[in-house]
């Protein structure tokens, strides 16, 4: 049964009831996933709507999967407009074709994150994806097969999860403009295009701020919508 199919609920639904989330400690071919455990989710699309089910974050794919009431890996249907999904008080949007978390958010103004699969540590010939195991780096991209999960049963990939190959990711920090679309990777210069009535360089310069740390990130961002 498709997610838009599943009992449409109150936008109020309490969040305190979710487990809390933790990064996948492998993201492979078996897990692409970026959390541990599917979560108890709710998806808000087409602006109004919102459907209930256990979701997780499809690294390989860049998509929100969850399963069913048969428990089948299932995607979130392309067809409708996504506005974003909350899972135990974390938001995820897509933009893009990209899924980004929000960090921080200020009206318009977003601080997101994107965790993505190093492409290029996949089709070089050393490393093993995290492994450290040079015999694991004849695994090349193209045997690496991350698209044929939808409705196998989550009790299955739950099994198999231990034995994929890992992937290295890559975690990159970006400040969203949603009045105009614009989308630019966090840099000192994209600060201050961002927030120009803003002292960027003296609030970074007094708190010893560093732009590589994601909590200072954020408290960068704070200060500089106040």
């Amino acid at each position: 049964m498709r997610i838009l199919h599943l009992f449409l609920i109150l936008l109020t639904f309490s969040l305190a009831s979710f487990a809390q989330n933790e990064y996948s400690e492998k993201v492979s071919n078996k897990w692409p996933y970026l959390f541990n455990n599917f979560q108890h989710g709710i998806l808000y699309f087409n602006s109004t709507n919102a459907s209930k089910a256990m979701f997780n974050i499809d690294i390989a794919n860049q998509n929100f999967v969850y399963f069913n009431e048969d428990e089948l890996i299932m995607y979130t249907n392309e067809a409708y407009e996504i506005d974003s999904l909350i899972m135990d008080n974390n938001q995820f949007i897509k933009h893009n074709s990209s899924i980004y978390e929000v960090l921080e958010s200020k009206d318009h103004l977003y601080l997101l994150k994107r965790i993505r699969i190093d492409m290029n540590a996949l089709n070089s010939g050393s490393g093993g994806y995290g492994t450290g195991s040079s015999s694991d780096a004849s695994t090349k991209l193209t045997s690496i097969d991350v698209t044929n999960y939808t409705r196998v049963p989550y009790s299955v990939i739950k099994l198999e999860r231990n034995k994929g190959t890992a992937f290295e990711l890559i975690t990159s920090y970006y400040l969203f403009n949603k009045e105009n679309n614009d989308l630019s990777i966090v840099s000192k210069k994209t600060f201050e295009k961002t927030f120009e009535n803003a002292d960027v360089k003296g609030i970074i310069k007094t708190n010893k701020y560093k732009l590589k740390n994601e909590t200072d990130l954020c408290k960068l961002f704070v200060r500089c919508t106040q």
